[in-house]
């Protein structure tokens, strides 16, 4: 069965207009017996505030309410601001703006449990999936780390991302028979977002292409055209009718973002009976596991230390990837029980991977540790670890693989993504997958 969400990825904060889009489109999948999930941008509810849109705030009230950022895609963009050598103060600026967003939607909108962050303009920032997940979000809505076959859900830098799939903007375009063929698809889901923005049901243009292309406009507001009253119509008629079809669809499961982030809260514990399995699938397959536990690389390496430390288990909390190019053996190097169980304690809890690890004066890099960790646990007294890689397989995730935010139509020219791609890729273990499904998506 799939699980349905509602999304509204609610954010022209220029175009008045767009708010009675909102209104129309969410209080249709209300009056159907359903939760919308609006992602809203800070900068649209203070102007709902500016135009009297008091009926559009009344709707919001009604609905859930996540984070679509302070203001979506005005410059610097979150990626643009973020993409800095120095990881502490690109979160700073992160936090500067992120933090206010939320407190303004609370402010005018209520004390809503915000579980959910939608990023907008392309602005997968890495720094932003550890920033939200500080602020107590679990779920990255739209994120480029994602199982593309069935968008089971995939944790990255400790937030679940659920890739976009199917999208209603165009129901005013549609037929009824393009909507049936849109639900059979949907149902091959594990995860399926059914996103609109909602002054597409009005307007014909997205409010940042027209004024934030490669840059800030200057001056006036370029505003979008209305579409005409029988496109409107069209798109009510298609959603009254996909609304209609779902009632009777025991194919989907409709749910809601808190609802998806109590599903995949556990609690996760390693303990050393556990290690002997961990190293037969680490040995079979360099990736994160799915039994006995829902595990990503860096909980298996930490685990590993809090043995070799004489802890009785590994409690999983927040996973961290690295900030550099790890290190990785050039030939064979031969260690120790006493050498690994003194190099423990190089591998902290609370900051990124360390690029290498000493164990009685020789260099390991951390996957090489970590082969070494699970070898000497599983009973070995010495073990002689031979290079082998030290990244999982990308092709498992090849929008990950292939990322390049450069040359966006959403980003200023003189943004050089210098570091936003690189680094994405240098998390990968923290990368995981829901407990008891398949390691492996392809």
């Amino acid at each position: 069965m799939t699980d349905l969400i509602f999304t509204f990825d609610t954010e022209d904060y220029i175009n008045e207009k767009g708010a009675d889009g909102i209104i129309r489109a969410s209080k249709m999948v209300r009056d159907a017996g359903y939760t919308p999930c609006h992602n809203v941008v800070a900068w649209l509810v203070q102007a709902l505030v500016k135009w009297g849109r008091q009926d559009c705030i009344d709707e919001l009230k009604k609905c859930e309410i996540h984070t679509h950022s302070l203001k979506h895609s005005y410059h610097p963009t979150i990626n643009e601001y973020t993409d800095l050598e120095d990881f502490d103060q690109a979160m700073k600026l992160f936090r500067g703006e992120e933090d206010e967003a939320v407190r303004i939607i609370k402010e005018i909108l209520g004390e809503h449990r915000i579980t959910a962050a939608s990023p907008p303009g392309e602005s997968n920032s890495y720094v932003a999936q550890y920033g939200y997940y500080d602020m107590g979000i679990d779920i990255f809505e739209g994120g480029f780390v994602n199982d593309a076959i069935t968008a089971r859900p995939v944790s990255f830098c400790n937030l679940w991302n659920i890739t976009l799939k199917h999208c209603f903007d165009d129901f005013g375009k549609c037929t009824k028979d393009d909507v049936v063929k849109m639900m059979d698809e949907m149902a091959k889901l594990d995860v399926c977002i059914f996103l609109h923005h909602p002054q597409m049901h009005i307007l014909t243009s997205f409010a940042d292409r027209l004024n934030f292309y490669k840059g800030n406009i200057e001056g006036e507001w370029v505003l979008s055209d209305l579409y005409p009253e029988e496109n409107i119509k069209r798109f009510e008629e298609n959603l009254a009718f996909f609304l209609e079809r779902l009632k009777n669809d025991n194919r989907f499961n409709v749910t809601t973002f808190n609802e998806v982030s109590d599903k995949y809260r556990t609690h996760r514990v390693v303990t050393p009976e556990m290690i002997p399995e961990i190293k037969k699938a680490i040995d079979e397959d360099f990736f994160p596991l799915t039994v006995p536990e829902s595990l990503c690389l860096t909980d298996v390496l930490r685990a590993c230390r809090d043995f070799l430390l004489g802890k009785e288990e590994h409690v999983c909390t927040k996973a961290y990837g690295f900030l550099d190019l790890p290190y990785t053996i050039p030939h064979p190097v031969k260690v120790t029980v006493d050498e690994m169980r003194e190099s423990a304690s190089q591998i902290p809890d609370d900051t990124f991977l360390p690029t290498e690890i000493i164990v009685g004066g020789k260099k390991l890099g951390p996957a090489d540790w970590m082969r070494a960790a699970l070898a000497i646990l599983s009973g070995e007294r010495a073990f002689t670890v031979v290079p082998d890689k030290w990244q999982i397989d990308l092709n498992e995730f090849p929008t990950l693989r292939n990322q390049n935010f450069a040359n966006r139509w959403v980003h200023m020219e003189s943004f050089k993504d210098e570091y936003l791609s690189n680094r994405a890729r240098f998390q990968t273990w923290t990368i995981r997958l829901p407990k008891g499904t398949k390691r492996r998506i392809y």
